[in-house]
Formats: C-alpha cells, structure tokens, sequence
C-alpha cells in the first residue's frame, strides 16, 4: 500500500485505540514489515510527510507510535485504578440466560391483571426500548488494594520485616591484638680462619712401619672331591603271604574279558555251615519252645 499522511494519521489513531500493532496493521491492510520501516524512515529522514497529529500535537510518526503505546499503558493502569476503587459490576445470570430488572411497581399484580390493564411485560426497558439486565457488583479484592498501595506509598503500605537483636554486656571487653616483636639485630660472626694440615716428612722407605707388611700372594684352595653317594643296598624279601579266597576270585574277575561267562563262585569254607547252638536239641527237639522276646523270622 502506497504511504501517504492519512494512512498514518489511521495507524497511529488505531494504536491509541486497540494498543497493539498487530491490529492496526490488520485493519489497514499494512503488512508489519513496512510499518517498521516507514518507523524506521521517520526517525532517520523526518520531514512533514511523516508529521501527524496525536491529541491535537502534532509529531512524527515513530514518536506518535510510541506516545500511542504510552497512553494505552496509561488507560490500563487508570482502568486499574478505578476497579480497585469502585469495584466492578457483572451481568447476572441464570442457567446460562441473562437475568432481567423487574418494574417493582408491578411486583403486586397477577398476570391476568398485566393482561385487563394491557401491561405487555413486568420487566424495565431503557430509552431504546432494550430490557435493562440485571447488575451483580463486586467489591474491589483487598489483596489487590493492598498491592497498590504498598507500590504508590512504599514507606507506609509496603511490606516491612522487623529484626529485634537482643544482646546483654557484663562490662567492656577489651580487644587487643598481638603484634609479631621486632626482630633482633643480627650479629655477625667472623669467618674462621682455614687451618692448614701439619706437612710430615715420610720417606718412601718408612710407609712400611705405617701401613704394615705387604700382604703375601694368596695361594689356590682345591676345593674338596665330590662326595659319591653310597650304594643302597637291597634289603631281603619278605616271604609272599598266601591270597585269601576273595582275593583270588577278584583277581579272576579282573583277568577276564567284559562279556564272557562267570566263573563258578568258589566255595567259602564258611558259608552255610551250621552254628553251635543251632545244633542244640534244647532249641530244635521236640517240645521245644522259643525264648522269652524271640522274634520268628519266616
């Protein structure tokens, strides 16, 4: 869209009325780009092409843009103001339906009465003959009241925090610090004089009485022969024990092959053969009865 003063002068209007851009923008059919750069041309160029008028002062464009916004921000802030001051009022309403004024002069009469008079409704209408709804007011929130006024008068309303610091002194405490002493002169010490080493007058001849004979030549020591180890000498067999009948039968177990015929078990001399008592008439004659707690084995 081509720029001219009274698109401007809309603009800056808009603002003032919605508080935003964007809506301003919107209704002119401006897109935001070239808003912010006819802005962005009145600051750096001016002239009176870009001079317009808010509350009948005239400016430029980009500072009536700015004072546009400043009053929109003043118009919420006296809004504010004025709620907490009077509250605010809210249409009443009944399963979702607005609720009517009644005219309380007809509060006594029956419909039929409405009707023999020619009273068309009992309810109030304004001077465009529109019903009046019924009001609901709120009180302003004491939070909010408070909130305000601790922001406008910070010395009297705002939040204060009190810090009570007892402390009790049985006199004057004396503080003293310890400062490091002085450190004392130092002394200095004459450097001893070298003493020197007694020459002596050895001749060549004489360092025998002084470091002893000259060690003879050590001579080779043969070290010992090897001592061979003795010859163990064989100590006599014992005689070979006879094998029981077990052992020969397990040995014959061992030499044969896995799967070949059993051996015939080789007799043990003592299996089966009869005990002594067994062999007592007293207990297998006739008329022979078992002991006392004898157990009969079958």
């Amino acid at each position: 869209m081509k720029r001219d003063k009274a698109l401007l002068q809309q603009l800056v209007d808009t603002i003032a009325e919605t508080g935003t851009i964007n809506s301003a923008c919107r209704m002119h059919d401006v897109s935001n780009g070239a808003f912010f750069n006819w802005c962005k041309q009145s600051a750096t160029d001016g002239g009176e092409q870009f001079t317009v008028e808010i509350g009948e002062e005239p400016m430029l464009f980009h500072e009536a843009v700015k004072m546009a916004q400043r009053q929109v921000s003043f118009d919420i802030l006296e809004n504010f103001r004025l709620r907490l001051l009077r509250g605010t009022d809210e249409i009443a309403r009944f399963q979702g339906r607005t609720v009517y004024k009644r005219d309380p002069a007809l509060d006594h009469l029956s419909d039929q009465d409405l009707e023999d008079l020619g009273i068309t409704t009992r309810y109030l209408r304004d001077a465009n003959g529109e019903f009046i709804p019924e009001m609901i007011h709120h009180e302003p929130s004491v939070q909010g009241v408070l909130a305000f006024l601790s922001s406008e008068f910070p010395s009297r309303w705002g939040n204060k925090q009190t810090i009570e610091v007892n402390s009790r002194s049985s006199g004057v405490q004396v503080v003293k610090h310890q400062f490091a002493p002085k450190p004392s002169p130092v002394q200095e010490i004459a450097p001893v004089a070298a003493i020197e080493a007694p020459v002596i007058d050895v001749e060549p001849e004489d360092l025998a009485d002084l470091l002893g004979e000259a060690p003879m030549s050590a001579e080779p020591i043969t070290p010992p022969p090897p001592v061979e180890p003795a010859a163990a000498t064989p100590s006599p067999a014992e005689p070979a024990k006879p094998l029981s009948d077990l052992q020969r039968d397990l040995l014959d177990r061992l030499a044969r092959r896995p799967g070949t015929d059993r051996a015939p078990a080789v007799a043990m001399p003592n299996v089966g053969r009869p005990e002594a008592d067994d062999l007592d008439p007293r207990r297998t004659g006739p008329g022979s009865a078992p002991p006392a707690n004898a157990i009969k084995m079958i």
